[in-house]
């Protein structure tokens, strides 16, 4: 008679249970490094954008439609049959910056800090064109527009309250824009207030 006597069904069976946890808890872990893979990638994507939007040739892009928009003294009309190629290159950056957003590439809280200024003076200014450009296309600039309504609808509630750039902020938008230095970085301070009644 066996003294000692071995359960292999026993063993097999905690041998399978462990197998399993393990198995659990690798695949746990490679979620973890997949997700933390995707945020830094999508880090690395808004800073590869905020780097473009602050270097040439975009910053002379943005200071020739700061000039283009803004006469020295006031806001001029947006010629909708003839407006400012770089409004339209300007329009194509964040068109790349929605679809990049709407495919989950950067996140919507990077776009607000990064470069909603921007995004909603150009969108506001330019809503006329996207409206034309739409009748003949409907997808024109339409990650654009789409993300330039998520920006309102993200900040509202994050600060209690959004309004519209209006016309006097867009002239003072474009004027800072027209006095571009090279190379010239997105402030991060607050932006100056201007006496928006000259």
């Amino acid at each position: 008679m066996c003294l000692v006597c071995i359960n292999w069904d026993a063993i097999t069976a905690i041998a399978t249970c462990a197998l399993v946890g393990l198995g659990a808890l690798t695949l746990l872990y490679a979620r973890m490094q997949i997700k933390d893979f995707r945020a830094e990638n999508r880090i690395k994507h808004l800073i590869e954008l905020v780097t473009q939007f602050e270097s040439e040739p975009f910053v002379s892009i943005r200071k020739r439609l700061g000039k283009a928009r803004f006469d020295g003294s006031k806001l001029r009309e947006l010629d909708l049959k003839n407006p400012p190629p770089e409004l339209y290159d300007t329009m194509n950056f964040f068109e790349h910056v929605g679809f990049l957003l709407d495919g989950k590439y950067i996140d919507l809280e990077g776009v607000s800090v990064e470069l909603h200024y921007w995004i909603l003076n150009v969108w506001v200014d330019a809503r006329g064109l996207i409206a034309q450009e739409q009748k003949d296309d409907p997808i024109y600039y339409e990650m654009f527009d789409k993300m330039a309504k998520r920006l309102i609808e993200y900040d509202r509630p994050r600060t209690g309250k959004f309004e519209i750039p209006t016309a006097d902020e867009i002239r003072g938008f474009y004027e800072d824009e027209a006095e571009l230095a090279p190379d010239a970085p997105i402030s991060r301070g607050r932006r100056r207030k201007r006496n928006l009644h000259n």
